[in-house]
């Protein structure tokens, strides 16, 4: 199984990264933000191996998680991929 991680914190991105390792994903991608997670995302399914999954934090620069969603269900083969989207704000 492979897994899109996106958060502009890159000790968030690896603790992410490690825990869905640990969970059984073959394969984790990283990315710092909204608009190079859709990059990644939308590459992926070019390329005809998709994200089983996305953990996206929701504030982020550039594109914060929200939009990402917004943009990834936009694009009809990224529709049905599950999102989770975290936050540290309380």
């Amino acid at each position: 199984m492979k897994a899109l991680v996106v958060d502009d914190s890159k000790i968030t991105r690896r603790l992410l990264a490690q825990i869905l390792t640990e969970s059984g994903y073959a394969q984790v991608v990283s990315a710092p933000d909204g608009a190079e997670g859709l990059e990644e995302l939308l590459a992926a399914s070019r390329a005809g191996t998709p994200f089983d999954v996305v953990v996206t934090d929701w504030r982020m620069p550039r594109m914060d998680g929200l939009a990402f969603l917004r943009a990834a269900r936009a694009d009809p083969a990224e529709r049905d991929v599950p999102f989770v989207v975290i936050s540290s704000v309380s």
